[in-house]
């Protein structure tokens, strides 16, 4: 076997060995990726973040700004709120729900239309809105406390006021167990008709309810024994029927006369028809041209003449008298029907107590269809902005002036029938005289 052999020339010479080439090799990597590859790196990512940053920069200016919390965005269009300024000490900053505290005194914007609101459902007489929350209108709630069984303070809380605008809101009414001025009066006219023969208190008691019920089945309306605007309508007007039906005056047969003989003229008798006594005015339904009883305090006079003069003199005399639900005298109080109605029997009007709407409908008494003709002592009636029904009444002065008991002045005022809401909703005028 040969030897191999080794190339010929004179050996390579190395500086370093390989082991020292090897970790050379290694820190001069390191070295370019530290110095060079790293920066690059760098700069990538900073140019990344800009344009990120740029982008939710962006974002940020495309989102509007919140809008703060208003109560006045969520309340109903029927209460909007409407803080007044300044606004009274009694209430200031009192806030429930979405509705601001009211009671009596108080002076805001939506004082009306919380009095609109009580108008619709029965619980207050129609009047020209008012923002002065007045003591009628603080009965007014307490009728609404009555029904839906609350304390009845006539305080209207936020949730009185969620519950009186709901669509659950019930309207007027009376039931067993129920008390006031408007009890009095349904059982004055309950017994006016024969149903009701109890004692006239004010409390709606079973023989009440009995009487009620009685009425509901005559009358051929819901028999629930509960006293609503239905019932209420009803029992004050003209075409309300009595328990015991009327009995009806036979007409007289005419009697043939024989044939008289021709004989010497007698002299005409003192009774004759065709004698020169002077003729009875013409009272509708026999009523006479006299006073008849009523409550008259000793600070009233007046001259009750069965006459327009009469009636108007009347009516004036209780000017400054209050305001009064379901009342009708001098020393209690009238509402607009109650006046009319204390006035008119004064004058010796023979006329049941009826409401505006009933008073409107008395058919014997001549139908006025325009403010225009219209003469002193005519009986005026009026709607609201927001019903056709007649819901308010009074006494025409003449000189474009009405007589009237204001819920909204809480007294007996006059005032103007020209203006732009009387105007509108005129209904109609009787002429009793």
């Amino acid at each position: 076997m040969n030897t191999p052999r080794l190339p010929s020339g004179k050996p390579q010479k190395h500086i370093f060995p390989p082991s020292a080439r090897t970790w050379i090799l290694t820190i001069a990597g390191g070295c370019v990726i530290a110095f060079l590859v790293l920066p690059l790196a760098i700069q990538h990512f900073s140019d990344a973040n800009a344009v990120a940053q740029v982008a939710d920069r962006a974002i940020v200016e495309a989102t509007p700004t919140p809008i703060p919390f208003n109560a006045e965005v969520l309340a109903p269009t029927s209460c909007a709120l409407d803080t007044p300024s300044p606004a009274p000490e009694a209430t200031a900053g009192v806030m429930v729900s979405q509705f601001t505290l009211l009671k009596e005194n108080d002076d805001y914007p939506t004082v009306s239309q919380l009095q609109n609101r009580l108008i619709e459902l029965g619980y207050l007489d129609s009047d020209e809105p008012t923002t002065v929350f007045n003591s009628a209108t603080s009965v007014a709630v307490s009728l609404f406390q009555r029904t839906i069984s609350k304390p009845m303070d006539g305080i209207a809380t936020g949730e009185l006021q969620e519950h009186l605008f709901s669509a659950e809101a019930k309207p007027y009414e009376i039931k067993l167990g129920d008390s006031g001025t408007d009890v009095e009066s349904m059982q004055s006219r309950l017994n006016e008709l024969g149903y009701y023969g109890d004692k006239v208190n004010g409390y709606f008691g079973v023989a009440t309810e009995d009487a009620l019920r009685a009425f509901q089945t005559k009358n051929k309306i819901t028999e629930d024994s509960i006293f609503n605007v239905e019932d209420r309508d009803l029992l004050y007007s003209p075409q309300a029927k009595p328990k015991i039906d009327p009995t009806p005056t036979p007409s007289p047969k005419p009697t043939p006369k024989p044939t008289k003989k021709p004989s010497t003229t007698k002299k005409p008798s003192s009774t004759s028809s065709g004698g020169s006594t002077t003729a009875a005015p013409d009272v509708p339904n026999n009523e006479a041209p006299q006073a008849t009883e009523a409550p008259v305090t000793e600070d009233v006079s007046y001259n009750a003449s069965y006459s327009p003069d009469g009636l108007i003199s009347v009516a004036s005399a209780m000017l400054g008298k209050p305001y009064s639900w379901s009342e009708e005298s001098p020393a209690k109080g009238f509402d607009c029907s109650g006046l009319v109605y204390f006035s008119l029997r004064t004058c010796g009007v023979s006329t049941s107590r009826y409401s505006a709407a009933g008073f409107s409908s008395v058919s014997k008494w001549g139908e006025i269809t325009s403010i225009g003709d219209l003469q002193k002592g005519d009986l005026v009636f009026f709607k609201n902005d927001t019903s056709s029904n007649v819901s308010h009444t009074g006494i025409y002065a003449g000189g474009g002036k009405f007589i009237h008991a204001s819920s909204s002045s809480g007294k007996v005022i006059t005032s103007s029938i020209s203006t732009a809401y009387w105007t509108r909703n005129f209904v109609n005028g009787r002429r009793v005289f």
